[in-house]
Order: structure tokens, then sequence, then C-alpha cells
């Protein structure tokens, strides 16, 4: 009777140290966005494009805080996909509409002028991560193809962000507390904001409550470094 208890101990004390081991390893597999994913503001990894002679249509998608404020602090999160829709002839006094199917949902109604420019946009509550459809009505009915934009080599949101939080590991000592970051976090891709050349960048940002700015600028294909603000 004394061996079985004895040999119940140990069997209970082996399975308790196999699932701490278990919980250590698998907390060592988080991904660095995973780690800091409550204080991601907005993560936008997918764009999409479609054009012909009468429009030219581009749609960002990812998650972003709502309400969306550069305040330092992360709040709740909700999917998103704006959908920006330049005429090459635009009629500011002309009802333009929009119709579209993501992830088994459809979303339709009036594209929003914008106040500075001449095209239009709509703000859906819904990520879309692979091709759609888009139907763009004024007068006519026009149906397009959104695929994504981004061609060639592209590294992954993961990798861009961690290869912002090491170049900028100095700076964002200013941020943490206790060793715990004090921040919110946008990581974008984007078309390239600096020439006509082309290409896509990462654009990992983080914002202190104070709302001081650490950013940087990367190349979408390497990684590379294109501009720091510190």
């Amino acid at each position: 009777m004394h061996n079985r208890e004895r040999n119940f101990r140990r069997l209970i004390s082996m399975s308790v140290m196999l699932l701490t081991v278990t919980l250590l390893l698998f907390g060592c597999g988080k991904s660095n966005l995973e780690k800091y994913e409550a204080s991601i503001s907005e993560l936008r990894e997918y764009l999409f494009a479609a054009e012909n002679t009468d429009y030219k249509i581009t749609a960002i998608s990812g998650v972003r805080e709502n309400p969306y404020e550069m305040n330092g602090i992360c709040a709740a999160r909700q999917d998103f996909t704006v959908i920006t829709v330049t005429p090459a002839s635009f009629a500011p006094d002309a009802t333009y509409r929009y119709r579209t199917e993501i992830d088994g949902a459809v979303y339709e109604g009036d594209l929003l002028p914008h106040p500075f420019a001449q095209s239009l946009s709509v703000d859906i509550p819904a990520a879309c991560k692979s091709d759609f459809t888009l139907t763009v009505t004024c007068g006519s009915e026009q149906t397009f193809a959104m695929q994504s934009a981004v061609t060639g080599d592209l590294i992954s949101a993961e990798k861009a962000f961690t290869i912002a939080l090491e170049k900028l590991k100095g700076e964002l000592k200013r941020f943490r507390v206790k060793n715990k970051l004090q921040a919110e976090i946008y990581v974008r891709l984007m078309e390239n904001p600096i020439d006509g050349s082309g290409g896509y960048f990462w654009y990992v940002a983080f914002v202190g409550e104070e709302k001081e700015i650490v950013a940087v600028l990367l190349r979408g294909d390497t990684g590379a470094v294109s501009a720091l603000r510190v």
C-alpha cells in the first residue's frame, strides 16, 4: 500500500512537471505580434487594387481599435476594410454606390466623398484577407476583381515587427515601466510613401501616452530601414 501511494505521488509530480514544461514551451513559442497583441492598435496587412478606364480602386484591411485615437492606449479593436474609389471623371453631385461580399456577409450603400480629394470611400467592419469582388454603381454598374496589390517578395508583418523591435530597442526604453511597454503600436503595410518608384513598405510606430512617436519605415521586400523617427 505504501509503495502504491509513493508511485502515485511520483506520477502526479511527473505530470505537474510535464505540464509546467509544456506551458513554458508554449509561452516561449509566441510570436512578437502575439506577445504585444494587447498594445497593437492597428495591424494593417492586406492591400487590394483594381482599375479600368473609369475607376481606380484600392482597399486596405486588417484590425484596429475602435474608436480610433492615437493616445498611447490600445482600446477595443475590430476588423476593418477601407475601400477607396477614384473616378477618372469625378462628379461631385452624383451618387456612387458600392456592393461587396466579405467573409459571407454582404455590404452595400453609398460611397462617401473625401472633402479634399476627388475620390470616395467606405469603411466596412470586416477584414478581407483574400481577393474579393466589388461592384460600383453610378448610372451604370461595373464589377471589379479586387486582387492583392502586392507583387513580388514581401516580408511578413511578424518579420517587420521583429525588425522594428530590434532597431528601436534603445528608443523604446522611454516607454517601458518595470519592463512593460506603455505605448500603443501601429503596424501598417503601405504603398511606397517616399517616391513614385513603386514597391511596398512596412511602417511600424510606437505612440506613448504623451503622443510621443517612435517609428521605423522598412522596405517590404528586404526589411531594410528606409527612415527612422526617434
